[in-house]
């Protein structure tokens, strides 16, 4: 179980970076009507798709690391 909370959490650090900084403006810029927003860490589009599974991603590989 251990490894596996490793991995996860690893893998979510991973996907949350890819999703948050290359798909959320990649599908905004898709926007046909054009899309002038910015998506930084600090707006509540950050805190929806950057810091909450960041901190589910820490939590998973605390939980790995601190199990004996």
């Amino acid at each position: 179980m251990r490894i596996a909370a490793l991995f996860f959490g690893l893998g979510l650090l991973v996907a949350t970076a890819v999703w948050f900084f290359y798909l959320v403006p990649l599908g905004c810029a898709m926007n046909t009507t054009g899309c002038g927003e910015r998506f930084t860490v600090w707006s509540g589009t950050g805190l929806v798709h950057f810091w909450t599974p960041l901190l589910v991603a820490r939590s998973a590989m605390a939980y790995g690391a601190g199990r004996s």
